[in-house]
């Protein structure tokens, strides 16, 4: 477990993921310390925000809303908040789906490794792709 919790306590992502926790509702009601925009300004949106996304934040941070346990999908969520929040929304909607770590990114190169063998380094571009995303899915 300590070393579980070392790797992850100095994790590059950590901070980013902390960020983005900003766009879960159950994290932004649960205290107001989180109702500060600037201690998300890890994300570029964030920064320099205009007065529509300080508004929408300020309403977003207002709201009073219960969720049943581990009942929220988030992605719902901000697809239903669209007509409310559509500044608001379009970032979060980018930010939920992030992916944390590089492990997909790996896995595509480990591919690619075995697809550019030294026996195959005149394939296409196009069977390079094809082959790729059949390695990637067959999995």
């Amino acid at each position: 477990m300590k070393k579980f919790e070392k790797h992850i306590d100095s994790h590059s992502a950590l901070s980013l993921f902390n960020a983005i926790q900003c766009f879960n509702p159950q994290s932004i009601q649960s205290s107001q310390n989180r109702h500060i925009l600037t201690n998300y300004n890890l994300i570029p949106e964030f920064q320099n925000p205009s007065n529509s996304i300080i508004t929408e934040w300020a309403i977003y941070c207002g709201l009073v809303e219960i969720f049943e346990e581990g009942d929220l999908n988030l992605n719902q969520y901000w697809q239903e908040k669209k007509r409310i929040f559509p500044n608001l929304s379009s970032i979060a909607l980018v930010y939920i789906w992030l992916p944390i770590s590089g492990v997909d990114v790996e896995r595509s190169f480990s591919n690619y490794k075995r697809i550019l063998d030294d026996r195959r380094r005149s394939l296409s571009e196009n069977s390079i792709e094809m082959l790729n995303f059949l390695y990637y899915n067959n999995q």
